[in-house]
């Protein structure tokens, strides 16, 4: 008996020992959030990123520590971050304190990389399928995506459609041309026009309004794509017109007009 409420009155004095420390940090001032540091990105303003994750100078910051155990543990703002990521164009958000009174707000932002039609207006994708932007107009900065016809979207989600593989299609064509154009001077999203998608995993891309290429899509192609683009900036005259035909598993070939 004399056990069990020794044990208890350690217990008591446990649980009051926490929830004085708890309220002694709420009204810390060593914990109020005194500086908040943001990257710089290319579409949004400091203030902008700011204002999404709710996050005010001022306030002490365990209101915002958690959303999970790992967040808790590594000192991030969970919750704040899901808000960032919300925006369009942020890929990933990680927002981190630092003792005392900081914050630092470190983001990836999305890459635009073609357009695709959606009834009488294009949507701005990256090469996950994400929409960025809509536009009632095409510029010339990202070629156009034929052959996938979206049935629903939402600014800053994945497109969708009734035909899934589709989608799977577009963002493995996406990746290939990010992955060949990587730290690279010339860039083979910069004079493509349109890629159609045809049936059983094939795909046309024209080039500069003067090239067309038919590549499949298997786990070759960004040997193909890479192939195509070595022929393309080598090979071809720029005056020249004409068909790149990959005649076999490996091996393409241009056929001039």
């Amino acid at each position: 008996m004399r056990k069990k409420k020794k044990i208890l009155r350690v217990l008591f004095s446990f649980i009051f020992l926490i929830g004085g420390l708890a309220v002694v940090m709420m009204f810390s001032p060593l914990l109020l959030l005194s500086d908040i540091g943001v990257d710089d990105v290319s579409h949004y303003t400091e203030e902008e990123i700011i204002r999404s994750s709710g996050i005010k100078k001022g306030e002490n910051a365990l209101k915002y520590l958690g959303g999970s155990i790992t967040h808790l543990l590594q000192l991030r703002m969970g919750n704040a971050e899901k808000m960032v990521e919300s925006l369009p164009w942020i890929k990933t958000a990680e927002i981190r304190y630092t003792f005392p009174g900081s914050i630092k707000v470190m983001l990836m932002e999305r890459h635009a990389i073609a357009w695709i039609r959606h009834m009488g207006n294009f949507l701005l994708i990256d090469e996950e399928g994400y929409v960025m932007e809509v536009s009632s107009k095409m510029d010339d900065q990202y070629p156009e995506i034929r052959g996938i016809q979206p049935d629903r979207f939402t600014i800053g989600k994945k497109i969708g459609t009734e035909i899934p593989d589709k989608i799977t299609w577009l963002v493995q064509l996406l990746q290939g041309l990010e992955q060949v154009d990587l730290n690279t001077q010339w860039k083979l999203i910069e004079v493509l026009d349109w890629i159609d998608f045809l049936e059983k995993k094939e795909l046309y891309l024209s080039l500069d309004g003067r090239i067309t290429a038919k590549i499949k899509l298997d786990n070759e192609l960004t040997y193909r794509l890479s192939y195509l683009k070595e022929l393309y900036y080598n090979y071809i005259k720029p005056e020249e017109k004409g068909i790149i035909d990959f005649f076999d598993e490996k091996y393409a070939r241009f056929i001039a007009e």
